[in-house]
């Protein structure tokens, strides 16, 4: 059995489908969301009486186990009153009572309509009526259930709000859960990045050749050092480090003819080992 309701002669409302028609124009329907058409089925079973902003929020969400904010309760309110624009109603429907609560307008019509079978309603040109929610349970959420022809079943409210509130936490969780995958992902990354830089920094210094112990230092040339004379040259600026050699012993000598350049950078251990290092450039004049 699926009760219905028409409105003033002009307007059909099924609270199971949350939708309202144009009796008019049958092809104008509108579909609400489930607590903006639950507000409607309120407001109607309530009629000629105030219905207390504690009571809809009860009713329309507490019971079906959502905490809310007041802001969810004017946001569903506007909802229905967009969605009775929309298939022209230009009375105020829907009366607030300052600080209070809502009633339907005096003098509204509703007729009470029973059927053994929900009426079908195509939403073929359906207006949904959307309007963002700023809860973390989104109750407002406008949702369009698409039916199998002949399937009527529908889940009772309790139900309903069980599944949305069963789909928030699996939500909850596969987010969570991403973002802990992305955080293990990022951190193996800039492991591995390291890891790379590191070995790429130790095999470029494995191509370094020991040439000599020059007192407390000891001296690598590069590999682009091969002549005897641009080994002299490489060498000859060990004298400057000398003293410092006691700290820095460990001298890597690069030479680059094209500048012309020549780099030392003197470490306190070997480049094989996690160390500090001071680099030194000397310029040639071509002259």
């Amino acid at each position: 059995m699926h009760n219905h309701y028409i409105i003033n002669n002009t307007l059909e409302f099924h609270p199971a489908t949350s939708t309202l028609r144009d009796l008019h124009d049958p092809n104008n329907v509108v579909v609400l969301n489930y607590p903006a058409s639950r507000c409607l089925l309120l407001l109607i079973n309530r009629q000629g009486n105030i219905v207390t902003q504690h009571e809809v929020m009860d009713i329309v969400w507490e019971q079906s186990g959502m905490q809310v904010s007041l802001n969810t309760y004017y946001q569903n309110i506007s909802i229905l009153r967009k969605g009775l624009k929309k298939l022209g109603v230009v009375e105020n429907l829907i009366v607030t009572i300052p600080r209070i609560g809502l009633t339907l307008a005096s003098g509204t019509q509703v007729k009470k309509l029973v059927a053994d079978h929900e009426a079908e309603i195509r939403h073929d040109h359906a207006n949904a009526i959307h309007e963002q929610e700023d809860d973390s349970m989104s109750p407002g959420l406008t949702i369009e259930t698409q039916h199998a022809p002949g399937d009527t079943k529908l889940f009772p409210p309790a139900q309903k709000a069980s599944l949305r509130v069963l789909a928030h936490r699996l939500s909850i969780k596969q987010i969570s859960s991403l973002i802990l995958i992305i955080f293990i992902l990022l951190t193996l990354f800039m492991a591995f990045a390291i890891g790379s830089d590191n070995a790429t920094n130790h095999r470029y210094f494995e191509t370094y050749s020991a040439s000599i112990s020059h007192g407390e230092c000891r001296v690598f040339l590069s590999k682009n050092i091969k002549s005897k004379a641009d080994k002299d040259k490489a060498l000859s600026y060990v004298n400057r480090f000398e003293r410092s050699c006691q700290n820095y012993p460990w001298l890597y000598i690069s030479h680059f003819p094209m500048l012309p350049r020549t780099s030392i950078i003197r470490c306190d251990k070997p480049m094989s080992q996690h160390n500090t290092c001071i680099s030194d450039y000397f310029f040639e004049s071509n002259k």
